[in-house]
């Protein structure tokens, strides 16, 4: 499997699937050509294992007299989060 195909299927960064690798959590198999091929075993198995993620929201405004603005974006924020499933970490 190319990597590209893997970051799109775990949604991750290069640098993740490269911190994988060396961890040992996705094997590789290097290709005459120098490319890796990477286990699909190893990447459908990842999706499969509960991840804990954690999730922050962010909300900012320009100036001081939008401070209720800010209230109702963090509001807004969280009940999207809740609503969606996610436990707001920060």
């Amino acid at each position: 499997m190319l990597a590209k195909d893997v970051l799109r299927i775990l949604g991750i960064t290069r640098p993740t699937l490269t911190k994988y690798v060396k961890t040992g959590i996705i094997r590789v198999n290097v290709l005459p050509n120098k490319r890796y091929d990477y286990n699909e075993e190893d990447v459908y198995g990842f999706l499969n294992k509960d991840m804990k993620r954690k999730t922050f929201i962010y909300a900012r405004v320009s100036t001081a007299k939008q401070k209720p603005d800010l209230e109702n974006q963090i509001s807004l924020l969280k009940q999207f989060c809740f609503s969606n499933g996610y436990t707001i970490s920060g």
